[in-house]
């Protein structure tokens, strides 16, 4: 909590209430599966499934537009396909919802029309006021309220527990393999997310986040790539003021690793040297591997 609020990230992380548009009754898909963790991994608040073809999804009543519900949510959760997006983030908009999160792929990260897709997509959030992830993101949970708000499969095997360890990805791939590693090794999440191509939020913006939350005491973040490099040096001085270690596996730091790196984020994975500089300015930790970082 800030003077000026709650901050941006709060309501994705610790939604009261939550719309998922695109949820859908079966668990293979990524829509049914996000709606099954909510549904059956302790989360307490209201969900609202939203489904243009059906009353009820997986036993929970379902609405077939966003306008359509009883109450603006705290959040949404969109699972469409890429074309659909725009017009679901403008539903969002016209209902007063302004914490987004944009689980589907399909922009940046196949370059071509979907760059444009996305470059619309912050656009229209940024002209009625919503603070979004992704798209092509893997979403959010909270243990510690039973918030799972993401399709990652890797829960059904290896679910981290409460905790205080605080995590920031931009790769879905990373964020699940941690929720792996740490429910495998017992170590509890207090706080997770995955940016995706980082539209508007990104790593940064989690790590200032995570920097203020009085459940997270130390933070594992895993980068790319960075657009706001002085972003990037605030949050982790305001983490190592609040006296939080922040443990940072940079990738993309061969021509390889960095191509890599624009394929599954669609972004740049910039110089490694000054990524070095600023975490010894910042005093954070760089390590390896994602088992380096969980030691």
């Amino acid at each position: 909590m800030s003077d000026a609020g709650p901050h941006p990230l709060e309501r994705m992380f610790r939604p009261r209430s939550i719309a998922v548009i695109g949820a859908s009754g079966d668990p293979d898909k990524l829509g049914g599966r996000t709606l099954l963790h909510l549904k059956e991994l302790g989360y307490g608040g209201r969900i609202y499934p939203i489904n243009r073809s059906a009353l009820e999804v997986q036993g929970l009543p379902a609405w077939t537009s966003v306008a359509a519900l009883p109450e603006v949510p705290d959040s949404a959760l969109i699972l469409l396909p890429a074309p659909m997006v725009e017009r679901a983030l403008e539903d969002c908009a016209a209902k007063g919802i302004r914490h987004v999160q944009i689980l589907s792929s399909g922009f940046a990260e196949e370059g071509g029309e979907g760059i444009a897709l996305q470059a619309r997509l912050a656009e229209t959030a940024r002209r009625h006021g919503i603070r979004f992830t992704g798209p092509n993101c893997l979403g959010s949970i909270s243990p510690p309220d039973g918030f799972f708000g993401t399709f990652s499969s890797l829960l059904a095997t290896a679910r981290p527990g409460p905790g205080t360890v605080g995590v920031a990805t931009q790769s879905g791939a990373y964020g699940s393999h941690i929720y792996a590693v740490a429910g495998f090794r017992g170590i509890g999440i207090s706080r997770a997310i995955a940016t995706g191509n980082e539209a508007d939020i990104d790593v940064a913006a989690a790590i200032d986040y995570l920097a203020e939350d009085p459940g997270t005491r130390v933070i594992c973040a895993s980068l790319e790539g960075c657009r706001d490099g002085d972003g990037l040096r605030r949050a982790l001085l305001k983490a190592a003021r609040a006296g939080k270690p922040v443990i940072v596996m940079k990738v993309g730091s061969t021509e390889v690793g960095a191509a890599a790196a624009a394929t599954h984020t669609g972004s740049l994975a910039g110089e490694d040297r000054i990524f070095d500089a600023v975490f010894r300015e910042c005093g954070a930790l760089r390590v390896a591997s994602i088992e380096e970082m969980l030691d």
